[in-house]
C-alpha cells in the first residue's frame, strides 16, 4: 500500500527549482566556504529521481554527483554520502511523507540527518534536518 502511495504522489522526475539555507546546513556539516558556493552552483543541474521498482524504493540524484540508492521501505541499507561517509539509512512513508534516517557508521565523519520529501503545491519539498539546522530543497515536476 505504501509503495502505491508513493507513485501517486511523489513518484517522478523532479528538477532543482530553489533552496532554502542550503548554505547554512552545508556549513552545519563542515563543508568549507568553497565547496559550500560549488555545491550551491552545482544545484542548478540536479534532477531526482524517485520511483518504485520490484516493490523497492529507488531515489537516484542526477548531476555533478550521481547517487542511487534503492531499498525496501523499513530495511536499513549501507550507503555512502556525497562525501564519502559511510552510513546506515533507513526510509519510511507516513502521513504522505517519504522521510529518510540516516546515522553515520564507526569511522564516518557525516552527522545523524534526516530527510523528508513531501509534496506540497504541485512541488516536491525535500526538508534536509541536521542538529537544529533546516534547509528545504525545492523540486519542479519535469515529467
Amino acid at each position: 500500500m505504501e509503495v502505491l502511495e508513493i507513485e501517486e504522489t511523489i513518484a517522478g522526475v523532479w528538477s532543482f527549482h530553489r533552496d532554502e539555507n542550503l548554505d547554512g546546513y552545508l556549513k552545519e556539516c563542515g563543508v568549507n566556504f568553497i565547496l559550500r558556493k560549488l555545491a550551491r552552483a552545482a544545484c542548478l543541474c540536479i534532477t531526482m529521481v524517485i520511483s518504485i521498482e520490484e516493490g523497492q524504493l529507488r531515489i537516484q540524484n542526477k548531476g555533478p554527483k550521481n547517487t542511487d540508492h534503492k531499498a525496501h521501505l523499513g530495511t536499513e541499507i549501507h550507503i555512502t554520502d556525497l562525501n564519502h561517509n559511510p552510513m546506515m539509512e533507513v526510509h519510511t512513508w507516513a502521513n504522505n511523507q517519504l522521510i529518510t534516517m540516516s546515522r553515520p557508521t564507526e569511522g564516518s565523519k557525516a552527522l545523524p540527518t534526516k530527510v523528508i520529501r513531501e509534496l506540497v503545491d504541485g512541488h516536491l519539498v525535500m526538508t534536509l534536518l541536521v542538529n537544529d539546522v533546516v534547509c528545504k530543497m525545492i523540486y519542479k515536476r519535469k515529467s
